[in-house]
């Protein structure tokens, strides 16, 4: 009798064992699939940043764009694997950079290659988030070699501090505690960054201070529409996944948290943007209002990355709301007061609100933030808001150092611009030149010799004078026919010349 219930307890203790090893594998699953669906809709934000470009500068430079954002994925895909993993999560003793798993060798298992593929999809974001303040003005070599340092290198030194768990920022190594859920400061911020130091490399076109509106006249409304739908469909999971879990107690509700938290970070700066536009600023011009708050809506987004997974609903609305008013000020700021061209406001949708985000997020903390931890919980959030202060000035130097340093070799190379670029560039210099003698005074006997005849000539209506963009374009028409007949004798004119605009 006792030898049955021992074997009947022994059978008991077996089936429980069975069960909970098959709940623990049906929980590592659904993380897994989680992460491994996420990352794939995270990789189609490539074609809303694609989309979005191409919607918002001229019909040549279309080319150009498509090929960068397609060489985000192979170039970053190799810079990522080869050693931005290795970077980003590698054993460490410093906190500064990862030291092992090159070309992924070393890994613990194979469970961790969905890991490696979800943080990828991540560093792919970042590195897209450059191409669009330099959009159509980079030569194909130079995205090559700086889309991997970036992905390679720049963007996973940035994600040890803080996501790595080994990081100087986010560990035990220096009691710092980095709060970052979503990425406004690893992603956005350091992206922002990499783009602000990009478009300051280029410098803004020669004749664009004499553009009322950007310098860049815009293509297709229907496609800045699509790309911002697409975009948001990526940042629901680029938030919503950041949790990495769903199986473990509080995940589900954690991830609601994020996901509802994003839309209603959307949908305040949408609002907030279009009210500035049409009120303060007193935009009328519809394409370009239209471009302004698709951005106000993603601002608003990148807003909220940080904190999105510990605020309230209505701390979300307002982040959002002010994340999209910093975003227009910036833009407003960038191109009216600096020598920094941002065709498709890069910097102002993702450094301005990254900043932000990072910036109100030890206060909207529904846990432990300044305005809800109470007097005796003040002394650690505000420590936690200088943690953030000091994190934000190291992202944002490291950033700004290396990548400025990239770019201005590749300058100095002349591999940073494209052929367009470079032509655009000399000519303008060219017909600047050529105003400034034209409209020049010759000195007192050159008024004396031809004073009798502008006193005959008096009466007669003057010519208008040729604006200096005007004359541009008559001289960028008449070149670019001249290197149809040079260069691709034989094919027509916009193909020809959009194609040699690329390469």
């Amino acid at each position: 009798m006792a030898d049955d219930t021992v074997g009947r307890l022994n059978a008991t203790e077996a089936a429980i064992d069975q069960i909970n090893f098959t709940l623990e594998v049906y929980g590592r699953s659904m993380d897994t699939l989680l992460l491994i669906l996420c990352a794939c809709l995270i990789m189609t934000m490539q074609a809303g940043f694609a989309l979005l470009e191409v919607g918002s500068v001229k019909v040549a430079n279309t080319y150009a764009i498509l090929l960068n954002n397609v060489l985000d994925v192979c170039v970053g895909t190799l810079g990522y694997f080869l050693f931005g993993y290795a970077v980003s999560y590698g054993p460490t003793t410093s906190g500064f950079m990862g030291t092992d798993y090159w070309a992924l060798r070393h890994l613990p298992n194979d469970d961790a290659l969905t890991w490696v593929f979800f943080q990828y999809s991540f560093a792919a974001t970042a590195t897209a988030i450059v191409s669009g303040a330099m959009v159509g003005r980079t030569s194909y070599h130079a995205y090559m070699i700086y889309s991997f340092i970036i992905t390679g290198f720049v963007y996973p030194t940035v994600v040890h501090w803080i996501w790595s768990g080994n990081g100087w920022l986010n560990s035990d190594l220096y009691g710092l505690a980095f709060q970052d859920f979503g990425g406004s400061g690893v992603v956005h911020t350091t992206g922002g960054t990499a783009a602000l130091m990009g478009a300051l490399v280029l410098g803004r076109r020669k004749l664009t201070k004499e553009v009322a509106e950007h310098a860049v006249p815009e293509s297709s409304p229907a496609l800045v529409t699509l790309g911002f739908f697409i975009l948001m469909v990526g940042f629901f999971a680029f938030n919503g996944s950041s949790e990495a879990h769903i199986s473990r107690p509080g995940d589900p509700e954690a991830v609601a948290r994020a996901v509802i938290n994003t839309a209603l970070a959307c949908a305040s700066g949408g609002v907030a943007t279009l009210l500035f536009e049409r009120v303060v600023h007193k935009k009328i011009n519809d394409f370009y209002v239209l471009c302004i708050v698709a951005n106000g809506c993603l601002a608003g987004t990148v807003s909220i990355c940080a904190a999105v997974n510990v605020a309230t609903t209505y701390s979300t609305l307002f982040i959002g709301s002010s994340g999209a008013i910093i975003h227009c000020l910036w833009s407003i700021s960038l191109h009216k007061f600096t020598p920094i061209e941002d065709p498709v406001d890069a910097t102002a949708v993702h450094l301005a609100p990254g900043i932000w985000g990072v910036i109100i997020c030890p206060f909207v903390d529904k846990n432990k933030g300044i305005f809800y931890c109470g007097y005796a919980g003040q002394y650690a959030a505000w420590r936690q808001l200088g943690v953030h202060v000091g994190g934000l000035v190291c992202i944002i130097g490291y950033t700004a150092l290396t990548t400025f340093i990239i770019f201005s070799i590749f300058d100095k190379l002349k591999l940073l611009r494209s052929h367009q670029e470079k032509f655009e560039h000399a000519e303008a210099l060219r017909i600047h030149e050529e105003e400034l003698a034209k409209q020049s005074h010759h000195g007192f006997f050159h008024d004396v010799f031809h004073h009798h005849e502008h006193h005959e000539h008096h009466d007669a209506a003057p010519a208008p004078k040729k604006s200096v963009s005007s004359a541009f374009d008559d001289a960028v028409t008449t070149s670019e026919a001249d290197v149809v007949v040079t260069v691709n004798s034989g094919q027509s004119l916009d193909g020809s010349l959009i194609k040699e605009s690329v390469f």
